[in-house]
């Protein structure tokens, strides 16, 4: 039996086809080849922010607010950058400085909580104590479960407290940060302060008590300033009895 054979017109055909093919396959392996992806342009000012966050994290203050003030001239409208370099010149002890960076900051991006929060840190810091509490106020609008901000509220609110004003806006913050967060020691520390000024002193030793046991403290090792609270509670009640 003869063979079967194509015709040679389906040959050439086909066979120009299949170089067709080849040269379309071949073509694109090599414009992918020759074209990789390009990676992102990095962001200068993003760069450098990070790069204060950085130094900031080991303590290099003056470095990273060198850094956070080159990210700003690159990008003035970005909130964040203004936020920390507030943050670095508080730790720096540039208070003037560094409530013009927050107020800044806060002009950008008026419902960041966290910052109402550290211009309030930053005022208490200049004894500004109306506008500190002012401050920790609107952060507490915009975020009510934030334990610090009750915590430093009920400090400026206890610290503004004259002879004859009631402590009970105090009393309110600082019991709100515990029920919030029982187990810090410094909560517990300014409401024994608290009860002190009110000169409940047995409620007051129960507060100081709770901080001698959660940091674990010894007799030998109590802070000065603690010991010198419960040295005077101690006189306090012996005197009563």
């Amino acid at each position: 039996m003869r063979d079967f054979v194509l015709p040679y017109s389906f040959r050439r055909f086909y066979g120009l086809l299949c170089l067709s093919l080849l040269g379309v396959t071949i073509l694109s392996a090599g414009v992918n080849a020759q074209a990789p992806p390009r990676p992102k342009a990095l962001d200068p000012a993003r760069e450098l922010n990070t790069r204060g966050i950085e130094f900031q994290s080991a303590g290099k203050l003056k470095e990273a607010a060198d850094c956070y003030r080159r990210a700003i001239q690159i990008n003035p409208a970005a909130a964040g950058y203004h936020n920390n370099l507030a943050l670095a010149l508080k730790d720096l002890g540039e208070l003037t400085a560094a409530e013009s960076e927050a107020r800044v900051a806060l002009k950008l991006r008026p419902k960041r909580a966290d910052y109402f929060f550290n211009l309030g840190i930053i005022l208490q810091r200049q004894k500004r104590l109306a506008e500190a509490g002012a401050a920790f106020r609107q952060a507490l609008e915009i975020d009510s479960a934030d334990t610090d901000c009750h915590f430093r509220l009920a400090q400026v609110l206890l610290a503004a407290s004259g002879e004859s004003q009631s402590l009970d806006p105090a009393l309110q913050e600082i019991k709100l940060a515990i029920m919030l967060k029982p187990d810090r020691p410094e909560y517990s520390e300014l409401l024994g302060d608290i009860y002190l000024k009110e000169k409940k002193f047995d409620e007051a030793f129960i507060q100081y008590k709770a901080v001698v046991i959660a940091k674990g403290f010894t007799a030998a090792t109590i802070p000065g300033e603690l010991k010198a609270k419960i040295d005077f509670i101690k006189a306090a009640l012996q005197s009563t009895n």
